[in-house]
């Protein structure tokens, strides 16, 4: 009785330890989705901005309006149906604002910056949500 006990045990130690040996997985590569002209640019208009505003907090504006900025009207969208009126008035709205920062006395920078950053926020509340929590990053308080 106790051999057979034994014996059993004995029988689902050596099977339970065995190693599985599983077919490896084929690897799937990783598709990445190439970012639009759009997302491209408002990348750049975000670090732009970002630098911007530790300059003004330095108190110094030492850049100037990339003209780049306007190719937001040209600039392929990731969803081209998004580009309509609204996106067309806020776009313009940005642009005049940001241009305005430039233009400014040292004693109005941080309302025209922040006004050209709360243009972007109005078109997103509109057209794109997702990147709100960051670009309100860049507001000074």
């Amino acid at each position: 009785m106790r051999f057979n006990y034994l014996f059993i045990c004995l029988t689902l130690v050596f099977l339970g330890c065995k190693e599985s040996q599983e077919e490896p997985k084929e690897k799937q590569a990783l598709i990445m989705a190439e970012r639009s002209e759009m997302a491209l640019l408002m990348n750049e208009m975000y670090a732009f901005n970002e630098s911007i505003k530790q300059q003004i907090l330095d108190g110094t504006l030492s850049t100037s309006y990339p003209e780049k900025f306007d190719n937001i009207h040209s600039a392929v969208l990731t969803n081209p149906s998004a580009r309509d009126l609204n996106f067309e008035s806020f776009s313009k709205l940005f642009l005049e604002a940001q241009k305005e920062l430039f233009e400014s006395p040292k004693e109005e920078l941080i309302t025209r910056y922040n006004n050209a950053i709360n243009a972007c926020i109005s078109c997103h509340n509109v057209k794109c949500v997702g990147p709100i929590p960051r670009i309100k990053k860049l507001l000074i308080e």
